[in-house]
């Protein structure tokens, strides 16, 4: 036996002062009595029925004994050790993403945190706990604990991760604690097919019904137009992916949402397990972002949507176009999902600053301006600034041919998806032009299509021709090298708006960011590091994440991006073997007995016994 608390049996003093106090107490009192007589009578007969009342005054001193030794006990709070009774427990708890599938509105992972509980709590007191928790990484939450309570509250507070984890990840620290001791009971608490050894394992799966969207993308098919600028085919957006049922042959029901309204609803047979493809089609020039959904409901909601944001629209950069004639610049910029775009004739510019994008085409501004990248259409005459100069106005009678330059280092994807086809102008405008500027087309020699810088480090494309000269406009090309272009003049934060939970992603820092501020689907804020030109962040979360990109002028960028759920997740696995090292023993270790509980009521019930006593002596009859 031990004591919490050995001082608390310094209580113990109490019983020599009852005994001192019961042994200098004075037993006689004064009565009056009516006779002598009747008062030795009385006694008699008395001591004759109650032949107790000898012992009345040592009863009551034991009973005060007794309880000041049960008191003294309750204070040192005294522990009885039983040996080879208890075990050492240790508990490894799966926490990745498909432990969050739910039956009949629990989860996996609270079914498994509800097995570890009752393993405790029907453990024999002095066991040992320990606790490892593979989530997000591996972590152990409690080691070597032995107080029941603590262990169950830390186990309350532990959640699932929504990520791909193995629980072999955990098995070097499980094995340290097998090394220390072989007789150690290891449980994995798992839905994954696990073939173990010196592991015992709990399988809390139970092949629930689920189906997932495998992918969603889009295509965006511009509008074609006639010479005569009648349209000849709408704009489109195709959006496009995969559906799969993973237990049963499903008929499902998906609905596409267009910035947040439903446009359109099918079925789609999914056979169990083969990813099934869908397509939806919108006429539409553009959109912020789609939601694809699957109407049905499942074990898990987390993968039943997926949300795609459309980058161009979530840079959300102000474009302006200075033009007299800007019918195929706008279109081309629509197409492509710039929203936000201001058309003005070029005797009304003077100036303005705050655009993203500013197309000058068949004029030439009085001043450059400071920000923001330049294009320019037809430029006839030189401007300060622009670090190219402006030579003749080539005029070709029959038309001459484009011709496609190779491009090298980062320009090359300004040239990325072009395909061999004759471009031909009728006029064009011979530039001077440094090494700093890359020729992607060039005619007769001549450099007509040249990317570089301004004076102000400023991105600028120049286009040698007017595009009504040239049947650039109805080629294919335009399409992408428009699409290109846009690319090149605003920089990417991040290069897609879809990852998966798990991922490790790259944020580029624009050069004018004061702040970026990265909020998690959970609400959760934090401030990104500027200082350097990309920020690294890993996703542990499903949902939409909102970046908010504060610039130097203050204007606000906010862009979204989705993180979906892992599929990996939701695939059934070849058998995994996670196996501890060494051969496992059968011993216990030493138990622990609290009477907390017996002492209390042995202290009730000496506090009865002694009032009783006490009751008796005060009115029994002499």
């Amino acid at each position: 036996m031990s004591f919490v608390y050995p001082l608390g049996l310094l209580g113990l003093i109490g019983i020599p002062i009852l005994i001192i106090i019961y042994i200098i107490k004075n037993k006689y009192t004064e009565q009056t009595i009516a006779s002598t007589y009747l008062w030795n009578l009385s006694e008699r007969f008395l001591k004759n029925r109650k032949p107790i009342s000898k012992l009345k005054g040592l009863i009551n001193l034991i009973l005060q004994c007794l309880a000041v030794l049960v008191i003294s006990l309750l204070i040192a709070r005294p522990i009885i050790h039983i040996p080879n009774s208890a075990n050492e427990f240790c508990f490894i708890l799966d926490g990745s993403g498909s432990m969050l599938k739910e039956n009949a509105g629990q989860t996996r992972f609270d079914k498994a945190k509800m097995k570890i509980k009752e393993q405790i709590n029907s453990s024999k007191d002095g066991s040992v706990y320990n606790l490892i928790l593979v989530g997000n990484d591996t972590q152990v939450i409690f080691e070597d604990y032995t107080d029941k309570k603590k262990a169950l509250d830390l186990l309350e507070k532990v959640s699932s991760s929504y990520i791909v984890n193995n629980c072999a990840d955990s098995l070097s620290v499980a094995q340290n604690y097998f090394n220390s001791n072989p007789s150690i009971k290891t449980y994995l608490y798992t839905d994954k097919n696990y073939s173990t050894n010196n592991i015992e394992l709990v399988d809390v799966s139970n092949k629930e019904e689920n189906y997932a969207l495998y992918d969603a993308t889009y295509n965006i098919t511009p509008a074609t137009y006639g010479t005569d600028g009648e349209v000849i085919t709408a704009a489109s957006v195709d959006v496009i992916g995969n559906v799969i049922s993973y237990e049963n042959d499903k008929d499902l029901s998906l609905e596409l949402y267009m910035d947040g309204k439903l446009v359109e609803t099918k079925n789609v047979l999914c056979l169990k397990g083969v990813k099934t493809p869908y397509s939806f089609t919108v006429y539409r020039s553009r959109f912020s972002n789609f939601e694809v959904k699957i109407a049905n409901e499942d074990c898990l909601a987390l993968d039943n949507s997926v949300t795609v944001y459309n980058l161009v629209a979530e840079h959300n950069y102000k474009a302006l176009v200075v033009s007299k004639n800007p019918f195929y610049l706008l279109a081309v910029l629509e197409a492509y999902g710039v929203n936000n775009i201001e058309h003005i004739e070029p005797d009304k510019f003077n100036v303005q600053s705050g655009y993203g994008l500013y197309i000058f085409d068949s004029c030439t501004p009085s001043v450059l301006p400071s920000d923001g990248t330049i294009w320019f259409f037809n430029q006839k005459e030189s401007l300060s600034g622009t670090l190219f100069t402006v030579k003749d106005e080539v005029e070709v009678k029959d038309g001459a041919l484009l011709e496609l330059e190779n491009i090298y280092g980062e320009e090359k994807k300004l040239v990325e998806g072009l395909i061999d086809l004759p471009l031909y102008v009728k006029s064009y405008v011979s530039y001077g032009i440094n090494k700093r500027f890359t020729t992607l087309y060039s005619c007769q020699g001549n450099p007509v299509v040249f990317s570089g810088n301004t004076v102000n480090g400023n991105r600028e494309i120049v286009f040698g021709f007017d595009l009504h000269n040239s049947n650039l406009p109805l080629s294919y090309n335009f399409l992408v090298l428009f699409n290109n272009l846009l690319d090149y003049s605003f920089p990417n934060v991040i290069e897609t708006s879809n990852y998966t939970c798990g991922d490790e992603i790259s944020i580029n820092v624009l050069a004018q960011a004061k702040s970026i501020r990265l909020e998690t689907p959970n609400g959760k804020s934090t401030y990104l590091d500027t200082s350097s030109s990309v920020v690294n962040y890993s996703l542990t979360s499903v949902g939409t994440y909102k970046l908010t990109i504060t610039l130097q002028s203050n204007e606000i960028m906010t862009i979204n991006f989705y993180s979906g759920f892992p599929q990996k997740e939701n695939e059934e696995e070849s058998e995994l073997y996670i196996s501890l090292v060494g051969e496992a023993l059968d011993e216990k270790i030493e138990g622990t007995y609290d009477p907390l509980i017996v002492l209390f009521v042995l202290l009730g019930l000496l506090f009865i016994a002694d009032w009783m006593v006490y009751c008796y002596e005060q009115h029994q009859l002499y």
